[in-house]
């Protein structure tokens, strides 16, 4: 059976709330909701756009190209080594019986670059990586064999069944507090990176980037209700980048919606490379009770 047969335990449809199954090359529900199962192995989960505006559609492939090459280059593993040490070291001791594995869920995930790791040092966890860009996902359904994949707007309701996950990562990405308290299983875990209001501020200079503003993982610590803070790491380092590392670390996350890169590499390429920019990240782990 493959990972994502099994994740059909635990996810639901996201029109209604119902279980899901295998139906007809995909997923079907009680009251005949269907999604449909791609060639690419990913499992298709959007509701019907009922909102203002777009649906969300998430990352695009530029955009996570210029991860994959900011990621492979070693900037992110300080992150990524302080998010494994997060997750505990037993998903929940007693909640299941000898040999079962329990579940992770990647919310906002993209290509399943943190949950392939986790996973690698977590034989006992199977995984799923929930994000709304299909490119992401296509990536993230061959990132690791108990890995399977799903776009799902995850901003809008998570389509998996109340109580079902014992960990939760939600890592450079926003959502619904509440979503995740409902998802996670009595003494789950829930891990996630929030960016400091310094991280990678030099790049802000002659730049109008995004800002974080101060005292963001303070307010994600207690934004879960219930839940329990049991662990707190800040991440910091400081990097020297050339001009195509910092137009990496610009369009790998959402300032690629607002900005022009031909403009950025202008500003970027008058500055004296390397440029010195600040990383700086918050791990929360919280537990629910």
């Amino acid at each position: 059976m493959s990972t994502l047969d099994a994740a059909f335990d635990i996810l639901q449809c996201p029109s209604c709330g119902e279980a899901l199954a295998a139906a007809d090359g995909g997923a079907g529900c009680a009251n005949r909701h269907h999604f449909d199962r791609a060639r690419q192995g990913y499992l298709g989960l959007r509701a019907a756009h009922k909102g203002k505006g777009a649906p969300a559609s998430g990352d695009t492939v530029e955009m996570l190209e210029a991860r994959e090459r900011f990621q492979g280059q070693g900037f992110h593993d300080d992150i990524r080594a302080a998010v494994l040490a997060a997750v505990p070291l037993a998903a929940v001791p007693g909640a299941e019986p000898a040999g079962a594995r329990g579940w992770l869920a990647d919310l906002g995930g993209g290509t399943g670059w943190y949950a392939a790791s986790i996973l690698d040092a977590r034989p006992d966890l199977r995984g799923v990586v929930l994000d709304a860009s299909v490119p992401a996902v296509r990536i993230a359904a061959r990132a690791h064999e108990r890995l399977a994949a799903v776009s799902a707007d995850v901003w809008t309701g998570i389509p998996l069944r109340d109580a079902s996950v014992d960990v939760a990562l939600r890592i450079f990405a926003p959502g619904s507090a509440s979503e995740v308290r409902r998802i996670l299983a009595p003494g789950g875990t829930a891990v996630v990176v929030v960016p400091d209001a310094d991280h990678m501020r030099e790049l802000g200079h002659g730049l109008k980037l995004l800002k974080v503003p101060a005292g963001k993982a303070d307010e994600v610590a207690v934004s879960i209700p219930d839940a329990a803070l049991v662990s707190r790491e800040e991440v910091r380092s400081r990097v020297e980048l050339t001009v195509e590392q910092a137009l990496d670390a610009v369009f790998m996350g959402p300032n690629a919606f607002h900005q022009d890169r031909e403009k950025v590499a202008a500003v970027l390429e008058g500055w004296r490379a390397p440029i010195s920019v600040t990383l700086a990240v918050t791990v929360l782990a919280l537990r629910m009770p």
